[in-house]
């Protein structure tokens, strides 16, 4: 159930200013020469969001809908390393006020998870793996506004994976340091934080890194997967919050998210997945909620 379990961990990141890559990595290899293509439409809501960590509401905001689509596509370069590439096509709104409808291909992304360790005791299996990704825009989309489809950063995605399985119960937990780079601005700024601004100009600003924490369990079976996870970003340098004229993508953004995923396998190597989740606390970002769902298609096994 390699697959069904892959495809719950692509539902965990789409939200307006999050990089896409968050959450494609979970403890589930493909196999050599194995692939898979998974294609998730998803939508998240919210009429409240986070000044800081104040909770806020606008009128001159109304509801953000935000709408992606994403095709996800896994080849086993060997038995224990695996490529996962990525790319999202989004459109978000604001339903009052005067914020443009943003909507556009995000970031692509390109990730290599490599299995360090494995270790098979009876009916258990006890895995170590190691994940490096890397996205960019795939267009010059708005990114200095309160809605808007991504912060517009280069990033570079590290992280190491512990995974347990045991029969048709797994438990995975994963750590990671999000590095992000610099952003232009169509506008000078000049009266914030200095430390956000390159020395050379007034237009190029830093975008705050951040370290990540995911854990997920849930029960895996030849014909269906259901798991329920929680995700934890939080900002690793200090950033700016919202505020008159300060720059969105240099806010510190952080969340807490809970939610839960279900696979149903339909065909061998066909199946529908859905999924929600909801966000408990946060740092600049909208207080949202998600549904998603998609198509599966691809090898898999359920011996993993």
């Amino acid at each position: 159930m390699r697959f069904a379990a892959f495809t719950a961990s692509i539902l965990v990141c789409f939200f307006t200013s999050n990089t896409q890559a968050q959450g494609l990595i979970d403890g589930f290899m493909r196999g050599q020469r194995k692939a898979s293509l998974a294609i998730i439409g998803s939508q998240s809501t919210y009429d409240t969001y986070y000044i800081d960590k104040t909770e806020t509401k606008n009128p001159n905001l109304g509801t953000v809908t935000t709408e992606a689509i994403t095709v996800v596509g896994t080849y086993g370069l060997g038995y224990d390393l695996d490529l996962i590439v990525a790319a999202p096509y989004v459109r978000t709104q604001a339903s009052a006020g005067y914020s443009a409808k943003q909507e556009g291909f995000q970031d692509v992304s390109a990730t290599l998870r490599w299995e360090a360790y494995d270790y098979k005791f009876g009916t258990a299996r006890l895995s170590w793996q190691f994940a490096v990704g890397y996205s960019i825009p795939m267009q010059n989309y708005v990114s200095d506004a309160l809605v808007a489809i991504g912060r517009g950063s280069q990033n570079l995605d590290g992280r190491t994976i512990i995974h347990f399985k045991s029969r048709s119960f797994f438990v995975t937990g994963q750590y990671g340091y999000i590095r992000r780079g610099q952003v232009s601005l169509d506008r000078q700024v000049n009266y914030y934080d200095p430390s956000q601004l390159n020395p050379y100009t007034g237009s190029r600003v830093n975008v705050p890194d951040v370290t990540e924490l995911i854990i997920r369990a849930g029960i895996v079976t030849k014909a269906i997967n259901i798991d329920v996870w929680g995700q934890r970003q939080t900002p690793y340098n200090q950033g700016t919050n919202i505020g008159p004229g300060i720059p969105f993508p240099t806010n510190a953004v952080g969340f807490t998210r809970m939610g839960a995923t279900a696979y149903l396998r339909l065909l061998r190597q066909f199946g529908l997945t859905v999924g929600y989740n909801t966000t408990l606390d946060g740092r600049n970002i909208g207080k949202s909620t998600q549904v998603n769902g998609g198509i599966v298609i691809g090898h898999w096994t359920a011996n993993n």
